[in-house]
């Protein structure tokens, strides 16, 4: 996949493109749906695949003054399109000059006179152009004058609700992991690096490999979670805890505390990567550190009757 920073770069050639637009967050079994449709349509037609997407996001640009989360980085969605085999992945820095271009106006210079698209792959509820008021009928009506075709991809459900970046993100603030991996496609991860904490948790019995996650990114409501931590390329059960240590502290910063089960190596500075498979508890805020240290030893025991009853060979399976 090549990977071209502002069309600008671009120059097209004899084969055309089929593009997707959006901006794929998480890249979940909707988004999926999209990017299968435009493979599959690239095949058939004989063009060449590819996806545009904007950066920063449009809403860190449009309301700096409030704090979004999200599902995926850049480099993350960049990583897993390459893996699904795209030509092309446009980014295209989104600039306060870019949100004022009408709906049209993006068509023009973009679509048509930049890419000069064959073709156009976009879910049903796709908006773009000034204040978001350009949608995917506009897309199919432009496209008979510019000769482009567009292709409107339906809504993927889960039970009566339509799968979103923005129903996963509201799952996660419940710590609804499981379902939101079934809207996913795939389990919810966070990454990052193990950096050193206060070290309570080796004082209480319990070492814990804090995570540093990136700030921008979303993380399950606070409590604690059974999840399957991976590491060089070896698997551990684990106990992930979300929250602001209300039993020792008043400080509102979130960490990410992961015990390690049957694992006694030091990995600070290392990368850990946390898929989550169910929510075991809410925080609590214990009155002594005696009486989070039982806690914490029948969350331990909760974990391995999971393993035992439930999750017994799960390190190969993709949900249960």
């Amino acid at each position: 996949m090549r990977l071209v920073y502002d069309v600008a770069n671009f120059k097209a050639g004899r084969q055309r493109l089929i593009l997707a637009l959006g901006n794929f967050d998480g890249l979940h079994i909707a988004h999926r749906k999209i990017i299968k449709r435009l493979k599959d349509k690239a095949v058939e037609k004989n063009l060449q695949s590819a996806v545009f997407i904007l950066d920063p996001h449009p809403a860190k640009v449009l309301y700096p003054h409030k704090n979004f989360f999200f599902l995926s980085t850049l480099q993350e969605r960049a990583e897993i399109l390459r893996e699904l085999g795209l030509d092309f992945l446009f980014i295209q820095k989104f600039t306060p000059e870019m949100a004022r271009l009408s709906p049209l106006k993006f068509v023009q210079d973009y679509l048509v006179d930049q890419l000069q698209v064959a073709g156009v792959v976009v879910g049903f509820d796709y908006t773009f152009g000034a204040q978001g008021q350009g949608t995917a009928d506009d897309l199919l009506q432009w496209g008979k004058m510019f000769d482009y075709q567009v292709e409107i991809v339906s809504p993927v459900m889960s039970g009566n609700e339509i799968i979103s970046s923005s129903l996963i993100r509201d799952l996660l603030h419940r710590g609804e992991v499981k379902r939101a991996a079934e809207c996913l496609g795939f389990r919810f991860t966070r990454q990052g690096k193990v950096v050193r904490g206060e070290g309570r948790g080796l004082k209480l019995g319990y070492p814990t490999a804090n995570l540093d996650v990136t700030g921008d990114l979303i993380l399950p409501a606070r409590g604690v979670y059974f999840c399957l931590a991976c590491w060089k390329n070896k698997k551990i059960f684990a106990l992930t805890n979300i929250g602001v240590k209300p039993t020792f502290s008043t400080a509102r910063q979130t960490t990410v505390e992961v015990f390690l089960l049957d694992f006694a190596q030091n990995i600070y500075g290392e990368e850990l990567s946390i898929q989550f498979l169910c929510k075991i508890r809410n925080e609590i805020a214990f009155k002594d550190a005696e009486s989070l240290s039982r806690q914490i030893a029948q969350d331990v025991e909760c974990a391995r009757e999971l393993i035992k009853n439930k999750y017994v060979n799960f390190r190969e399976k993709q949900f249960t």
